[in-house]
């Protein structure tokens, strides 16, 4: 081998030790469960495995899983094993997209879901995503008639001032049923730089249906109004970021039916250790009345997500 030679092999060699050098492959143990005052119950588990190839500056991912999906309410059950895939890839230092897929199976009924979006930051102030989703409508009723939605949209948020950023996103849903519902959310949030622990948000969102669907909740207009305060710290010299969400407002159903509507939520994630961490978020969404059971006409809806990651 000549001197030539051996230079192009040592450079292939030290780009070859660089990127295992910034590689981090990782197991995921996930558990989404949620629960609401009409006796639904959604739950998922899966084992999954994600290989980290990029760096906190351009992201860059792929992995792949299984696990099951149940869905269980008044009319029946039913189960799904699923199978997913996951990539991410930066195209520039300002855009990159990402994507999932996933195959759910059973006897009846093996549809494909995931989605689509193509992240643009072009600076530390702007943050916007294109998208493009597909899953299944998620009650007995709807899977029986195999009803599925694509969702297709945009999103934003913008950093005004150093205090306040605004958001908003407007969607478009599209189901097979020939149901279709606009959608859009517009947000302002205020961290308040003398109190780095609490952020304030004003939340509105506005869903428009053609029509009520059949055997899932679809109204011909529906508005939620939130005002929130958000309270944030780190623990163990910062390896956890604990956050807690509370606020209250109102739901407004077909521009007649208002009730009032509480949301709380709390948010864990962090390290145990250099290999062990986890991801933890848990909340409820009421109206009506504050309270984790729902009376007489009021909605609760409770829902959970529990990821413990072991990475190498």
């Amino acid at each position: 081998m000549n001197k030539k030679h051996k230079i192009v092999l040592a450079a292939l060699l030290q780009i070859l030790l660089v990127g295992a050098s910034i590689a981090t492959e990782r197991l995921t143990l996930e558990t989404v469960v949620a629960r609401d005052s009409d006796n639904a119950k959604h739950d998922g588990y899966y084992l999954k495995y994600r290989n980290d190839i990029g760096n906190r500056q351009r992201p860059d991912y792929w992995g792949f899983g299984g696990g099951v999906r149940r869905i269980n309410d008044r009319q029946g059950s039913n189960e799904f094993s699923a199978i997913t895939a996951e990539f991410r890839e930066p195209l520039t230092d300002a855009i990159a997209v990402q994507t999932s897929a996933t195959k759910l199976n059973q006897s009846k009924w093996s549809p494909w879901t995931g989605n689509l979006a193509t992240i643009i930051t072009p600076n530390s102030r702007s943050y916007s995503e294109l998208f493009a989703e597909r899953d299944i409508v998620d009650t007995t009723r709807a899977i029986e008639q195999q009803i599925r939605v694509n969702t297709y949209g945009i999103s934003s948020d913008y950093r005004i001032l150093p205090e306040w950023t605004v958001v908003g996103a407007l969607f478009r849903q599209r189901f097979s049923d020939g149901n279709e519902r606009t959608g859009k959310v517009a947000r302002l949030l205020w961290e308040i730089s003398s109190l780095e622990w609490m952020l304030a948000e004003i939340r509105v969102k506005e869903l428009s249906a053609d029509f009520n669907g059949d055997g899932y909740f679809s109204p011909d207009h529906l508005r939620e109004s939130l005002a929130l305060i958000t309270l944030r710290t780190t623990i163990f010299n910062e390896a956890h970021a604990l956050t807690l969400q509370i606020g209250g407002g109102s739901q407004q159903i077909n521009r007649e039916l208002s009730q009032d509507l509480y949301l709380a939520e709390f948010k864990a994630r962090g390290w145990f250790s250099q290999s062990i961490g986890h991801e933890t978020k848990l909340g409820c969404k009421n109206t009506g009345d504050v309270s984790f059971a729902a009376q007489a006409d009021d909605y609760r809806y409770c829902y959970s997500s529990f990821q413990l990651h072991y990475a190498w």
